[in-house]
């Protein structure tokens, strides 16, 4: 870049006018020119405006990003390419303060461009004196910040998704440490306790446990981040009064993208009325049919061969059926066909109490979701029998699918790489070592391709990076189209380098592929000045083999395939080369310059 005080000495520096000379003004006409062209050629948006707010420069790639031509731009005042909220704002209040203060920072606002669509950007600017005695400009240098934004919103969308679908629950629910510091309480939990949920957060949620309870709870949350699965527990908690109420709780560990546990995720549904429903039924036959016929709960009593013997009149509400109508059936005959292989033989077999949840078939011939608590008891003369109490949770199995859909897309965006859409570095390094283990033990082939953009960093040189971005871009999608297959993983695997993970195919089946990619890259016609081939080609190495638990590991199939690409690349680029044919050689392939 050029700098002002680059002036043969002798000269003064511009900012100086005393004793014109027709010769210095000429220099520093002819430098000024040589500045303003190399300006506008930088990869960079950067524009300059006057006193009046009006463009006096613009660099190509402000006009690049912006779609209009360096005529239809200059001359005009500056927020024209502003939305009207920005515009108003940078009326009311940046521009005066700017130019009093002479600099302003990092400003978010919205551009719109010559086709109508509006970007979010960053703006930060200096006001420098142009030297020519044309008053004071304003320098600016504007960051397109669009994908940051929309990023930013997506994930507070997915954060208010999931506190609008917890807020209206009855049940219990709760975000704590594996210690137990509460980092989220919803609306039921923190009126159950007679507080505001800002004055639980922070606080221990053993401080609302009995004590005698405590030690069995911390075991349990240590359970689960173990387990990291879901697990059941049953424990009272204190109400404000100092009485206590039995509450069955749902807990999953939930990760963060690293992998350490993050938070444990708690649902609470009061069980105090199952609770006491228990102990009394224990008592005696009455009593526990007193119980039955009043709760809300559908209770059922099944025989040593699985026959309904008594259902509590809740079946009407829950099933369709009245009571009398469901003595005599089978518990086979009300259980989804999907879930019966899965539920029939712990309710059968299990002497304890079980917990399960499944779907049941109302008369309609509908299904409800359903929570099941199944229990043998024994009965006056010896005769054992099941106690299964029924409850409705449709409503909990609809929140919890939901809640899994949004976990699912969360996983999804930190399983992508950001620039390209393809599978991450490390997806692909889990998907290799995976696939090589299955390959291991099926004992069938898996190959490897090894692919890199040839000659990019002079792409990037003579283009800049914003091309360079979307040249990968590019070369992403060709690779994607040319890789179908459910199982196969397409990933960037660093800089200009991508890799193809193909399970269960040798290595005439990944050189095919491998040609598809090299043809497609080709078809995309991507000039290149810096290339022998006039445009964007890839070399690529190709490796495969059947590997055991004890002879064959991820990282020497990779190493297989780095070496064919080199060869590739040695060879002259845009080539496709196997590692069969480098297997006699010692070392590794030279590399390519």
């Amino acid at each position: 870049m050029l700098n002002w005080d680059d002036a043969p000495q002798g000269h003064a520096t511009c900012g100086a006018r005393r004793n014109p000379d027709p010769q210095k003004i000429d220099f520093e006409s002819r430098l000024r020119a040589q500045v303003e062209q190399r300006m506008a050629a930088t990869p960079a948006m950067l524009h300059c405006i006057d006193e009046a707010g009006l463009l006096v420069f613009v660099s190509d790639a402000w006009l690049d990003k912006l779609g209009y031509r360096r005529e239809e731009a200059l001359g005009r005042p500056a927020t024209d390419f502003m939305t009207e909220d920005s515009r108003r704002r940078a009326l009311r209040e940046l521009i005066p303060e700017f130019f009093r203060m002479g600099r302003c920072d990092n400003h978010q606002f919205q551009m719109v461009k010559r086709n109508g669509d509006v970007i979010e950007v960053l703006l930060s600017a200096v006001v420098v004196d142009d030297g020519a005695g044309r008053g004071r400009l304003s320098l600016s240098v504007i960051t397109d910040i669009t994908a940051l934004v929309e990023a930013k919103r997506f994930l507070d969308a997915s954060e208010a998704r999931y506190r609008g679908l917890v807020e209206d629950q009855s049940e219990l629910v709760s975000l704590s440490t594996p210690q137990g510091e509460l980092r989220y309480v919803n609306a039921a939990y923190a009126t159950f306790l007679g507080r505001r949920p800002e004055d639980m957060v922070g606080r221990s949620l053993f401080d609302f446990i009995p004590q005698d309870e405590r030690a069995h709870v911390a075991e349990h949350l240590a359970r689960v981040c173990a387990r990291r699965a879901k697990v059941e527990c049953e424990n009272r908690v204190i109400q404000p009064d100092g009485n206590t109420r039995w509450f069955a709780w749902t807990n999953r560990a939930l990760t963060d993208p690293e992998g350490p546990i993050a938070v444990i995720h708690s649902v609470g549904r009061d069980i105090q009325d199952r609770v006491e429903a228990e102990r009394r039924l224990k008592a005696s036959e009455a009593r526990y049919r007193f119980l039955a016929e009043n709760s809300t709960d559908m209770i059922l009593l099944v025989d040593a061969n699985g026959n309904r013997i008594y259902a509590s009149p809740a079946s009407r509400k829950l099933l369709g059926f009245e009571p009398e109508e469901t003595v005599g059936l089978r518990l086979q005959d009300s259980i989804h066909p999907d879930d019966a292989p899965r539920v029939l033989p712990v309710l059968a077999d299990r002497p304890g109490e079980t917990l399960l949840t499944y779907r049941m078939r109302r008369k309609n011939g509908s299904y409800v979701w359903v929570e099941t608590t199944g229990k043998t008891v024994d009965i006056a003369g010896g005769e054992r029998q099941r106690l299964i109490i029924v409850r409705d949770v449709s409503a909990r199995k609809a929140v919890e699918d939901r809640l899994a859909e949004a976990n699912a897309k969360l996983a999804l965006l930190s399983s992508q790489d950001g620039l390209t859409g393809l599978a991450n570095r490390r997806i692909f390094d889990e998907t290799l070592a995976r696939e090589c283990r299955r390959a291991a033990r099926a004992e069938t082939a898996i190959a490897l391709i090894m692919i890199d953009v040839d000659r990019f960093k002079g792409f990037n040189d003579l283009n800049g990076h914003p091309a360079g971005d979307k040249c990968l871009r590019c070369i992403a999608g060709a690779i994607a189209e040319s890789v179908r297959r459910p199982a196969d993983v397409a990933a960037r695997y660093g800089g200009e380098e991508f890799a193809v993970v193909l399970p269960g195919t040798d290595e005439a089946g990944a050189m095919t592929v491998a040609a598809n990619i090299q043809r497609a890259v080709q078809h995309l016609q991507i000039k290149h000045g810096s290339s022998e081939w006039g445009i964007a080609t890839v070399s690529i190495g190709v490796a495969a083999a059947r590997p055991t638990a004890a002879e064959y590991a991820p990282d020497l199939l990779l190493r297989d395939a780095d070496r064919a690409l080199y060869a590739a690349k040695n060879d002259g680029r845009n080539a496709v080369r196997p590692a069969s044919g480098l297997r006699g050689c010692d070392g590794h392939a030279q590399a390519a310059i």
